[in-house]
């Protein structure tokens, strides 16, 4: 209970938990479909028929829900109970419910799984809001099997349209208690794929391809480096 009240009192989450009855709407929007098929794109014809992943800060399970349409079993987890309980109460679109578990915990960086547990982690636009990316990388290790996946998005170093955002998002705090692009306040960290790869080997986990995506531009502008505001990656366990 009591870290429960403490995942309450951080900002970040009372952030998700504020914005959990729109994200359904949200996930709806050609901007972020085009962002979750540019991240899925990179499995390619990889077959994930019976493999179990943890979807690693799963919001209401939109992504969760996509990755048991393809045969998996789904155990997703987020620090927002609101988040939770949407996912819990949404309906499974024709997806067993059985392939489907949605659980609170306080932190992806201590993760209540046994080592080498899942066969594949998707962590989508999550790593910017924790305070230790390394911590939660090395969870995300321990509880990956030797040959498991990673698939993530983190937001990009290099995107000229972020950089934007950040300005605009600077600008308007300053006017308003409800300035443009509030997830600024609390989305911390960004990268380059390169220091990403660098990061992931660390980690035990090696990058096998990656792209660009997450601006509301065309796909020409959108999975260009300069542009998309998010890398999305996917990497292997290794060892």
């Amino acid at each position: 209970m009591a870290a429960m009240a403490e995942t309450r009192d951080r900002p970040e989450i009372r952030f998700h938990d504020e914005i959990s009855s729109g994200w359904e709407t949200l996930h709806r929007s050609r901007t972020f479909k085009a962002r979750t098929a540019a991240m899925f794109g990179l499995f390619g014809n990889t077959d994930l028929n019976g493999q179990r992943w943890l979807d690693a800060g799963c919001g209401t399970g939109t992504l969760s829900r996509l990755l048991a349409a393809r045969g998996c079993d789904v155990t997703g987890v987020d620090a927002s109970a609101e988040m939770i309980a949407a996912a819990r109460g949404r309906p499974a679109d024709g997806t067993p419910a059985e392939r489907l578990t949605f659980r609170q915990i306080p932190t992806i960086a201590s993760l209540p799984f046994a080592d080498r547990s899942f066969d594949g982690v998707l962590c989508a636009s999550v790593l910017e809001y924790v305070p230790d990316v390394a911590q939660c990388l090395a969870q995300i290790h321990r509880v990956l099997r030797p040959g498991g996946l990673l698939l993530v998005s983190i937001p990009n170093r290099g995107s000229l349209l972020r950089r934007g955002y950040k300005l605009a998002y600077a600008a308007s705090s300053r006017l308003s208690a409800r300035p443009l692009f509030r997830y600024l306040a609390f989305s911390k960290f960004d990268t380059s794929p390169a220091a990403m790869q660098a990061m992931l080997r660390q980690h035990g986990l090696a990058m096998l391809d990656s792209s660009f995506a997450g601006s509301p531009l065309p796909p020409a502008l959108d999975r260009r480096a300069t542009v998309g505001t998010l890398i999305n990656i996917l990497a292997r366990r290794d060892n």
